[in-house]
């Protein structure tokens, strides 16, 4: 195939600054393609027949994506979905306050924090949830996400049909495109929607500026206000939109000597700096507000790695999306440590790198003999670069939703290149039946591939086979398989899976490695051993073994981790903003569990210090509480027991603690003190002393706690009611609230 420009208007098909080709360039094809301009345009069918083939190809197109997806509207909330919409407080109603928090908040508050501002996203996830009342059936967010993969599909035909003036390239390529099965990432797992936005804004704002530029007058600025829009929605859903004004200047300079670029071009420009900037603004504002992210090296193993390892990984990583681009039989949701290793050196690795080279070559070289694949080539480079860890490491080293975008370009590349074979070959009749098939193959696959997003255990199981050696995809089996570790569970299977994980990450120092595969896998042990516990005693003996040295394992990965988050950042934000610094946290779970396991081994010293330690880490479970206050019980500490359940009732607000702290007081030697008779039953003596000192020690630790949750408003309040509702000594509350 010859490449073709998009044409200016009829009257400006001269050599003049709107792009016409000039009157001295070459006349035949052959010309064209040895000169490297773009020919000018066929003369195209009548507007009837014109029309008619358009609506036929887009009705044929939205048919063939409806076929690969339909199965998809059954999927359920997949990994993190979970997060982003059911735990997303901000998305349940339209008020005035949740639109500020979205704008005021990153992308993943207020369950963590990873660098990303992304406010359309979560808006669009408001419209779903309240606006059309989906709030917990998904198949409305799937709706919604098929609706904008068509839509990209819609431009992605409008877009190479003008680049390349040929009806059924522009159709085999927005069909291949539209069930490619690595795009399924972004389609049918329902987050994915910010790369569907960006595609929106990136495709819809190349074809606008395109039309732009054909146009004169009023239309001229009414496209380039279309541009400008299209811009802001897609730098508010997606980082990487912001790829469009590259690709402007790409288009620009593949035919600047045939379009001269003008006045459009620098107004074009200005359309897409604009809302850029207020963009980069907006995040930098907001970023800066809030703690630092978190980038663990597990996840993308090149932030810990040297410079030149990281990019040499890179590139070896780019080769994997060309062969997955070309043959996505094996597609996985996750691609942590260790699936790909960091680059060493390896025969396979130096040929991964040359082809990403000799790909890079074929790009440079294709500007002389055909520009439109130079410029699907550099679309594919353009759109990627973002996300490939070669200008800035980003929270992955490789997902296939990464492939959005880049897939245009490389399918388009794709698709012109078996035609310009079939006409080599002579058999270009062919080509039509072959990239039927191809088509076929591909929405087969995706179609194949939507069954695995339906649930979090057919996720999982699909990518233990697809990414072995994936520590995380082990371990997400195993929480699949531990379920709520009631007798559902497939205990075995869990340990299993968890054991897979851990020996994955297990020669890892702790202060790159994984704290929650370890944690889990001790609650599993522990499980197992209260199991075993009262018919083998041996192998519960063993279990609990396990279980201590895999908890011990996650305290000391915790207290790294927490360490060098400070020294990377966490300390210096949390002195700036009045915070407790994340060092001086820790995770109380693992605490608590090994305090249980230490009785259960007899080490009733050791039980107590490690529950002691829980109860200053403050757990957020109620379950903890209790276990700790009836470790403290079994040891006759019926007042340590006492302050535990008291401050589990006031952290948790689980109504239950009120009748475990009279059963606690009733089975005590102050029983006397402790209780008195009310009309209902047996009430707390708020008046005895045993009872007064365990209260004011529960508010001051609860008061702890909601300072290290950043509610100081909060903690006031509760050091208000321990003063006037119970009398508490105002001193020990002042000094932990003047830190």
């Amino acid at each position: 195939m010859s490449a073709r420009p998009s044409q200016p208007p009829r009257a400006a098909r001269t050599q003049r600054s709107r792009g016409g080709v000039s009157s001295a360039a070459p006349k035949t094809r052959s010309e064209f393609q040895q000169s490297g301009a773009a020919p000018p345009a066929a003369p195209l069918p009548s507007w009837s027949v014109e029309a008619k083939r358009n609506a036929l190809a887009l009705a044929s197109l939205a048919l063939l994506t409806f076929l690969a997806y339909f199965n998809s509207f059954s999927g359920g909330f997949v990994l993190d979905n979970r997060g982003a919409l059911l735990e997303d407080p901000r998305i349940r109603e339209f008020t005035a306050k949740n639109l500020g928090l979205i704008f005021e908040h990153t992308y993943w508050w207020p369950t963590g924090e990873a660098g990303l501002y992304r406010p359309f996203t979560t808006l669009s996830f408001l419209f779903n949830y309240a606006a059309l009342g989906n709030a917990q059936n998904p198949a409305g967010y799937h709706g919604i996400n098929l609706l904008l993969h068509l839509g990209n599909v819609f431009l992605v035909y409008a877009l190479v049909r003008r680049l390349l003036r040929s009806f059924w390239p522009a159709a085999f390529t927005a069909a291949l495109w539209a069930v490619h099965p690595a795009l399924t990432e972004s389609v049918t797992y329902m987050v994915g929607r910010s790369d569907l936005l960006a595609g929106v804004a990136v495709l819809g704002g190349l074809v606008m500026y395109l039309r732009a530029t054909e146009s004169a007058g009023r239309r001229t600025i009414l496209w380039l206000a279309g541009l400008l829009a299209i811009t802001t929605v897609g730098a508010f859903s997606k980082e990487s939109a912001v790829v469009i004004i590259a690709l402007i200047a790409l288009y620009e300079f593949t035919w600047w000597k045939e379009r001269k670029p003008g006045r459009t071009f620098v107004l074009g420009c200005v359309a897409t700096l604009v809302p850029i900037a207020v963009m980069v603004y907006l995040r930098t504002v907001v970023i800066a507000a809030a703690p630092p992210a978190e980038f663990p090296s597990t996840d993308n193993p090149m932030v810990g790695a040297g410079f030149w390892t990281g990019r040499l990984t890179a590139v070896k990583i780019m080769a994997r999306y060309l062969a997955l681009t070309l043959w996505p039989a094996r597609l996985s949701s996750d691609y942590s440590y260790s699936q790909i290793p960091l680059f060493h050196g390896s025969l396979a690795e130096w040929v991964a790198c040359g082809a990403v080279l000799a790909f890079a070559l074929l790009a440079l070289s294709s500007y002389k003999w055909n520009r439109t694949v130079f410029f699907m080539m550099g679309f594919a480079v353009i759109t990627l670069l973002p996300t490939s860890n070669l200008l800035i490491l980003i929270g992955t080293d490789m997902a296939e939703r990464f492939l959005y975008l880049p897939a245009v370009g490389l399918v388009g590349s794709m698709v012109m290149a078996i035609y310009a074979a079939g006409e080599r070959l002579r058999v270009t009749r062919y080509v039509p039946a072959l990239l039927c098939v191809v088509t076929m193959g591909f929405a087969v696959r995706t179609w194949l591939r939507n069954a695995d997003w339906q649930d979090d255990l057919t996720m999982a199981e699909a990518s233990v086979l697809t990414s072995p050696n994936s520590f995380k995809v082990h371990r997400q089996l195993a929480a699949v398989l531990y379920g709520n570790g009631e007798g559902n569970s497939d205990l075995d299977g869990a340990i299993a899976e968890a054991e897979r994980s851990i020996a994955i990450v297990d020669s890892l120092p702790d202060v790159r490695n994984d704290q929650q595969v370890y944690s889990m896998g001790g609650e599993f042990y522990l499980f197992k051993g209260d199991s075993l516990r009262h018919h083998d005693a041996a192998k519960s003996s063993r279990a609990y073994q396990r279980a201590l040295q895999l908890l011990t394992r996650t305290i000391a990965i915790d207290k790294a981790w927490r360490a060098d988050y400070d020294r990377h950042g966490g300390a210096e934000w949390a002195r700036r903003h009045s915070r407790i610094p994340v060092g001086s946290k820790g995770d109380p779970e693992p605490r608590w569990m090994l305090a249980v396991i230490y009785l259960r081994l007899g080490d009733a010293t050791r039980a107590v210090a490690a529950a002691h330690d829980a109860l200053a880490y403050h757990p957020r479970t109620p379950h903890a509480y209790r276990v700790i206050a009836s470790l403290f019980a079994d040891q006759n500490d019926f007042a340590g027991a006492a302050t535990a359940l008291m401050e589990g009732g006031l952290i948790t607000a689980d109504t239950g603690f009120r009748a475990d702290i009279l059963d606690l007081y009733q089975n005590s030697p102050d029983a006397a003190c402790a209780l008195t008779n009310g009309l209902g039953g047996p009430t707390l003596n708020r008046s005895c002393p045993v009872v007064h000192q365990s209260i004011c020690a529960a508010y001051l630790e609860t008061i702890k706690a909601t300072l290290e949750d950043e509610k100081p408003e909060v903690a006031r309040q509760g050091k208000q009611d321990a003063e006037q509702k119970y009398g508490c000594a105002a001193e020990p509350f002042d000094r932990v609230l003047s830190r």
